[in-house]
């Protein structure tokens, strides 16, 4: 309940931050953007073989900067709840940076993407690193505001010998604000 709160009053600051700065459309092509998401996850691989850990969730930010009207580079950390089939539960952890490559449609607000980047892991107390590649769309609300919405699947190595391997499908849902 505490990690839904906090999700909540983020997205309420960002908004308040997205109505007091007023963007100008014809910069809308570069500049700074800073976001807030909701993050599914399942797991799958040799760290969930014996399907032990349920699908979770959890929050995010992001945040990064748009080059031109194609590309971008961008970060995030997000962190998921997942319940185990003993009763507890543990948290996927991620921090990643990843190239971002939009199709700017015309007299569209609608923008697929396609990424791919790497990143850090910690899955309980176990840490890990991968990479990852995923497709999506950023719609256009307002000149300062998309809503995001993409799907990624992430290839991730824990521990060290043997390294355990796990395969992470994300889906993420957010709000990006644009400073431009």
């Amino acid at each position: 309940m505490g990690r839904t709160n906090n999700l909540l009053i983020s997205t309420a600051l960002t908004v308040l931050l997205m109505i007091t700065f007023g963007i100008d459309p014809a910069e809308a092509d570069q500049g700074l953007f800073i976001g807030v998401e909701m993050v599914f996850n399942d797991i799958g691989g040799e760290l969930n073989a014996g399907n032990a850990i349920a699908s979770g969730n959890g929050g995010g930010l992001t945040g990064g900067y748009r080059f031109n009207d194609t590309f971008a580079l961008e970060a995030s950390y997000w962190v998921t709840d997942h319940a185990l089939s003993g009763g507890r539960s543990v948290e996927l952890t991620c921090a990643a940076l990843s190239v971002k490559a939009s199709l700017p449609l015309a007299n569209s607000h609608v923008e697929p993407y396609l990424l791919v980047g790497a990143g850090k892991y910690q899955f309980d107390a176990t840490r890990g690193e991968g990479w990852h590649y995923g497709a999506g769309v950023d719609i256009h609300l307002f000149p300062s505001l998309d809503l995001t919405i993409g799907l990624a699947k992430r290839s991730i190595d824990f521990g060290t010998a043997p390294a355990v391997s796990a395969a992470v499908t994300s889906m993420e849902i957010g709000l990006t604000y644009r400073f431009i």
